[in-house]
């Protein structure tokens, strides 16, 4: 479970939901960033240091203006997933897993 937690705040669950109420839009876009920064080094790890899943998880992110906004509709859609789970399953629809 993944807590979000500031002075004087109880821990709750950071769901999509919490990320998009409660987290300011520079943050969110450097924390979906971090979302695919990490997706695309487990895919690099899992494809034995091969590159084009990497690639191609970098392209879906990078090469399209507007992807975080795509990321945060998807985000408000699907507010009691966990981030991490939805960038992996739209991700996985243009790159495979």
């Amino acid at each position: 479970m993944i807590v979000m937690a500031g002075p004087g705040a109880s821990a709750q669950e950071m769901t999509a939901g919490v990320v998009m109420e409660r987290m300011p839009v520079p943050e969110r876009v450097a924390f979906i960033a971090g979302i695919v920064e990490g997706l695309a080094y487990a895919r690099y790890a899992a494809d034995n240091k091969q590159t084009a899943g990497m690639g191609c998880i970098y392209q879906w992110f990078y090469g399209k203006r507007g992807r975080s906004l795509d990321v945060e509709q998807a985000f408000t859609r699907f507010k009691d997933h966990m981030p991490g789970t939805i960038v992996a399953a739209m991700v996985a629809k243009e790159c495979g897993k």
